[in-house]
Protein backbone atom coordinates (compact mmCIF):
# COMPACT_ATOMS: atom_id res chain seq x y z
CA UNK A 1 0.00 0.00 0.00
CA UNK A 2 1.27 3.43 -0.78
CA UNK A 3 0.98 6.59 2.02
CA UNK A 4 -2.24 7.88 0.06
CA UNK A 5 -3.67 4.74 0.50
CA UNK A 6 -2.87 4.11 4.36
CA UNK A 7 -3.80 7.47 4.65
CA UNK A 8 -7.38 7.36 3.58
CA UNK A 9 -7.57 4.04 5.33
CA UNK A 10 -6.89 5.93 8.68
CA UNK A 11 -9.40 8.78 8.11
CA UNK A 12 -11.83 6.13 7.52
CA UNK A 13 -11.39 4.65 10.85
CA UNK A 14 -10.64 7.53 13.18
CA UNK A 15 -14.20 9.04 11.03
CA UNK A 16 -16.31 5.63 11.80
CA UNK A 17 -14.43 5.60 15.82
CA UNK A 18 -15.69 9.39 16.21
CA UNK A 19 -19.18 8.53 14.93
CA UNK A 20 -20.01 5.66 17.23
CA UNK A 21 -17.51 7.58 20.32
CA UNK A 22 -20.14 10.38 19.91
CA UNK A 23 -23.20 8.32 19.16
CA UNK A 24 -26.02 7.52 22.13
CA UNK A 25 -25.90 4.06 22.94
CA UNK A 26 -28.94 2.11 23.02
CA UNK A 27 -31.94 1.99 25.45
CA UNK A 28 -31.26 -2.14 26.05
CA UNK A 29 -27.44 -1.72 25.98
CA UNK A 30 -27.71 0.97 28.75
CA UNK A 31 -30.11 -0.96 30.61
CA UNK A 32 -27.31 -3.86 30.21
CA UNK A 33 -24.46 -1.77 31.40
CA UNK A 34 -26.53 -0.36 34.33
CA UNK A 35 -27.41 -3.41 35.45
CA UNK A 36 -23.79 -5.41 35.29
CA UNK A 37 -22.33 -2.15 37.01
CA UNK A 38 -24.87 -2.45 39.62
CA UNK A 39 -24.57 -6.45 39.95
CA UNK A 40 -20.67 -5.41 40.75
CA UNK A 41 -21.48 -3.28 43.18
CA UNK A 42 -23.86 -5.61 45.10
CA UNK A 43 -20.73 -8.39 44.10
CA UNK A 44 -18.22 -5.98 46.42
CA UNK A 45 -20.71 -4.86 48.93
CA UNK A 46 -21.60 -8.49 49.74
CA UNK A 47 -18.00 -9.49 50.99
CA UNK A 48 -17.63 -6.42 53.04
CA UNK A 49 -20.87 -6.42 54.92
CA UNK A 50 -20.44 -9.64 55.90
CA UNK A 51 -17.03 -8.55 57.56
CA UNK A 52 -19.21 -5.79 59.22
CA UNK A 53 -21.72 -8.42 60.87
CA UNK A 54 -18.92 -10.88 61.91
CA UNK A 55 -20.53 -13.69 59.27
CA UNK A 56 -16.75 -13.81 57.65
CA UNK A 57 -13.37 -12.35 59.28
CA UNK A 58 -12.36 -8.79 58.84
CA UNK A 59 -9.29 -8.82 56.59
CA UNK A 60 -8.43 -5.19 56.50
CA UNK A 61 -6.60 -5.60 53.01
CA UNK A 62 -9.79 -7.24 51.72
CA UNK A 63 -11.79 -4.98 53.03
CA UNK A 64 -9.70 -2.09 51.48
CA UNK A 65 -9.74 -3.71 48.09
CA UNK A 66 -13.26 -4.20 47.79
CA UNK A 67 -14.17 -0.63 49.12
CA UNK A 68 -11.32 0.84 46.14
CA UNK A 69 -13.27 -1.34 43.66
CA UNK A 70 -16.94 0.56 45.09
CA UNK A 71 -15.42 4.28 44.52
CA UNK A 72 -14.74 2.97 40.76
CA UNK A 73 -17.57 1.57 39.85
CA UNK A 74 -19.82 4.33 41.46
CA UNK A 75 -19.40 6.50 39.07
CA UNK A 76 -19.82 4.35 36.51
CA UNK A 77 -22.98 3.19 37.45
CA UNK A 78 -25.02 6.58 36.70
CA UNK A 79 -23.80 6.40 33.14
CA UNK A 80 -26.11 4.00 32.34
CA UNK A 81 -29.45 6.07 33.24
CA UNK A 82 -29.68 7.68 30.35
CA UNK A 83 -33.36 8.93 28.85
CA UNK A 84 -33.97 6.66 26.07
CA UNK A 85 -33.44 3.91 28.29
CA UNK A 86 -36.63 4.97 30.80
CA UNK A 87 -38.40 1.87 28.57
CA UNK A 88 -35.85 -0.80 29.13
CA UNK A 89 -37.03 -4.09 31.23
CA UNK A 90 -35.35 -3.05 34.20
CA UNK A 91 -35.77 -2.72 38.54
CA UNK A 92 -35.86 1.35 37.96
CA UNK A 93 -39.12 3.04 38.81
CA UNK A 94 -40.81 5.54 36.63
CA UNK A 95 -39.64 8.32 39.52
CA UNK A 96 -36.22 7.74 38.54
CA UNK A 97 -37.05 9.87 34.94
CA UNK A 98 -39.63 11.99 36.81
CA UNK A 99 -37.16 13.21 39.53
CA UNK A 100 -33.54 12.77 37.37
CA UNK A 101 -31.98 15.86 39.16
CA UNK A 102 -32.46 13.97 42.81
CA UNK A 103 -31.86 10.99 41.70
CA UNK A 104 -28.39 12.14 39.72
CA UNK A 105 -27.49 13.96 43.18
CA UNK A 106 -28.36 10.51 45.44
CA UNK A 107 -25.64 8.91 42.75
CA UNK A 108 -23.37 11.94 43.41
CA UNK A 109 -23.67 11.19 47.40
CA UNK A 110 -23.35 7.53 47.00
CA UNK A 111 -19.59 8.33 44.73
CA UNK A 112 -18.88 10.81 47.33
CA UNK A 113 -19.78 7.90 50.31
CA UNK A 114 -17.65 5.16 48.29
CA UNK A 115 -14.61 7.05 47.86
CA UNK A 116 -14.87 8.44 51.75
CA UNK A 117 -14.86 4.74 52.47
CA UNK A 118 -11.98 3.76 50.03
CA UNK A 119 -10.12 6.88 51.60
CA UNK A 120 -10.84 5.55 55.67
CA UNK A 121 -9.31 1.58 54.76
CA UNK A 122 -6.11 3.15 54.38
CA UNK A 123 -5.71 4.21 58.13
CA UNK A 124 -7.67 0.57 59.30
CA UNK A 125 -8.77 1.88 61.91
CA UNK A 126 -12.38 -0.78 62.16
CA UNK A 127 -14.61 1.40 64.03
CA UNK A 128 -14.32 4.38 61.24
CA UNK A 129 -14.14 1.79 58.26
CA UNK A 130 -17.91 0.20 59.76
CA UNK A 131 -19.18 3.68 60.44
CA UNK A 132 -18.66 4.68 56.78
CA UNK A 133 -19.58 0.94 55.06
CA UNK A 134 -22.67 1.82 57.41
CA UNK A 135 -23.39 5.37 56.00
CA UNK A 136 -22.40 3.74 51.86
CA UNK A 137 -25.13 1.37 52.24
CA UNK A 138 -27.56 3.22 53.88
CA UNK A 139 -27.07 6.13 50.86
CA UNK A 140 -27.63 2.53 48.69
CA UNK A 141 -30.72 1.41 50.46
CA UNK A 142 -32.61 5.35 50.49
CA UNK A 143 -32.02 5.42 46.73
CA UNK A 144 -33.36 1.73 46.27
CA UNK A 145 -36.38 2.74 48.86
CA UNK A 146 -37.17 5.69 45.92
CA UNK A 147 -36.28 4.61 42.92
CA UNK A 148 -35.90 0.87 42.42
CA UNK A 149 -38.91 -1.92 41.95
CA UNK A 150 -39.59 -3.58 45.54
CA UNK A 151 -38.43 -7.11 45.17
Amino acid sequence: MNNRTLWILFLFVLISVMQYAHSEPKPDDAVHYRQGILMALGWNVGPMGAMVKGKAPYDVQRFRFLAKRLAVLAPMAREGFIESSSSGESDARPEVWENLEDFNQRFAELEKVSSDLAAITINGDREAVVKQFIATVNVCKDCHDNYRVKR
